[in-house]
């Protein structure tokens, strides 16, 4: 898979507690989510574009969860991964 020289990526604080503790306990789903990764990195505009108070950034469904990461310049910020029920009420933009 190619990966796009010309963006940079950053993962929230957030995001990076997430992707250690499905090291720890789930590295299946930490697979289904580096493939995502990896797929936003080579084409940042796979994502839905999101609404309301978190419009500026994009979601993609990894099974019944969310992978949420915006887009600003150069730069992917992955920023939250969590269960479709949960990430929408975290964010409350329903």
């Amino acid at each position: 898979m190619e990966i796009n020289q010309k963006i940079n990526f950053v993962f929230s604080i957030e995001f990076k507690k997430i992707l250690e503790k499905m090291a720890r306990k789930d590295k299946s789903g930490l697979k289904k989510i580096e493939d995502q990764v990896y797929k936003i990195i080579s084409n940042p505009f796979v994502g839905k574009p999101l609404r309301n108070v978190i419009k500026n950034y994009r979601r993609v469904h990894i099974g019944s969860f969310v992978l949420v990461y915006k887009i600003e310049n150069e730069e992917i910020t992955f920023a939250d991964y969590d269960h479709h029920d949960r990430i929408y009420k975290k964010y409350s933009f329903i």
